[in-house]
């Protein structure tokens, strides 16, 4: 999400299109957890009765979970690893103002808006990032590799839990799934706030022991991309990587719909054992190479002149995504808790309801577009990294 601190016309369209295509899959997830907390997150899945909805959670399982957080972290990773590469005099108080500010706003985030917010973990990773970019690229890409293989980050998390008595489970204090309901839907200002916070500490594990590692790990992967000079040149990359990509992809596939359907529901591994890291890792794997599967198929269509146009309005949604996936979280705050209809939205209506609102940011972004070099939360983010006013209004405007 980190914008490229060049020019428009220096911008590289592939990114642009990447970030438009990540802001649309992360909605696609996020809706369902603003539709129903995690804490009842199975109890509501249970409820989804009906082929449509059926379909809908296989789709989103196979395509959409998962996937998107990484193409998100990847592209975290390579807008960081340009910023360090391309210099411009940039001075470490400048990566300081910027990330704090990242950071801030994602507090901000957690307390106004929505609990799943993502830019204060990348704040938190972006850190030990501008250190480790300075390695060779090779080390780089064994540091993503290792820390994707760790099996012991749960193991740590839950041990940095008990030492500060911090009980992620009992965040919610035993609240019932109906007294939930009507806390979002009628709840006071106050108490929105106190219950966000609540349901973040609920999520505290997965975020820091699971999304966290792959999220770095990827990261390391967009910068190992800048620092080998493939950025610049996408489609020689994805030319060269086609067959191994797409036979990885296949082969984890398989795995992944095995595990899933044949070996899951007859036999459960114990969790923490060899077995259960071993079918977790790979599980996790395919994940990422379907998120790279994704970038990949991206770059080969938009080479093809039939396919260019159809793709460059996502690269309009891309060039605002910070602005963009802060309004999709505006947007489900006032449909869940303005207008009260938390948790009155099936899985599929949650699907349509993202294909809709798209649609509108796709328009609403080529018009802002016209008009401003950068969104709104860009051009802030921007004057405080810089620590200038900088215009953003378009000039010679007729």
């Amino acid at each position: 999400m980190t914008s490229l601190p060049t020019n428009t016309q220096q911008r590289i369209q592939e990114l642009d299109i990447f970030r438009g295509f990540a802001i649309l899959g992360i909605f696609m997830v996020n809706i369902l957890v603003m539709n129903m907390s995690f804490a009842y997150r199975q109890e509501w899945e249970i409820e989804q009765t009906g082929w449509l909805n059926q379909t809908t959670f296989f789709i989103l399982e196979s395509l959409f979970y998962s996937k998107f957080f990484a193409i998100f972290s990847f592209l975290f990773g390579i807008g960081i690893a340009l910023q360090l590469q391309i210099g411009n005099g940039k001075s470490a108080l400048f990566f300081v103002r910027r990330l704090t500010a990242l950071f801030l706003f994602g507090v901000l985030h957690i307390l106004f808006i929505w609990s799943g917010d993502i830019l204060h973990l990348y704040a938190l990773l972006g850190v030990p990032l501008l250190f480790l970019f300075k390695l060779p690229s090779k080390y780089i890409l064994w540091v993503a590799i290792l820390i994707f293989l760790f099996p012991f980050f749960g193991q740590i998390m839950k041990y940095i839990l008990a030492v500060f008595s911090i009980q992620p489970n009992n965040s919610l204090n035993g609240l019932s799934k109906t007294e939930l309901i009507e806390m979002v839907r009628n709840g006071s200002f106050w108490s929105g706030i106190v219950l966000r916070v609540k349901e973040y500490i609920f999520a505290m594990p997965l975020v820091f022991a699971f999304i966290a590692p792959v999220a770095f790990s990827m990261m390391l992967i967009g910068g190992y991309i800048v620092k080998k000079g493939y950025v610049f040149h996408l489609h020689d990359l994805a030319y060269k990587i086609r067959i191994p990509l797409l036979v990885t992809t296949g082969i984890l596939l398989i795995y992944r719909y095995t595990l899933i359907y044949y070996i899951l529901p007859h036999h459960t591994p114990e969790w923490g054992s060899m077995l259960s890291i071993m079918l977790h890792t790979l599980y996790q794997l395919s994940d990422v190479t379907l998120s790279f599967t994704f970038l990949w198929a991206l770059t080969i269509l938009y080479h093809l002149p039939s396919f260019q146009n159809a793709l460059v309005p996502l690269s309009y949604v891309g060039r605002l995504a910070f602005s963009n996936y802060i309004l999709q979280s505006l947007f489900g705050y006032f449909l869940m808790r303005t207008l009260g209809l938390y948790a009155s939205f099936s899985v599929f209506q949650c699907a349509i309801l993202v294909l809709l609102f798209f649609s509108f940011q796709i328009i609403l972004s080529k018009y802002y577009l016209n008009y401003f070099k950068f969104g709104p939360l860009e051009w802030l983010w921007r004057v405080i990294s810089y620590w200038k006013w900088m215009s953003f209004r378009k000039k010679n405007l007729t």
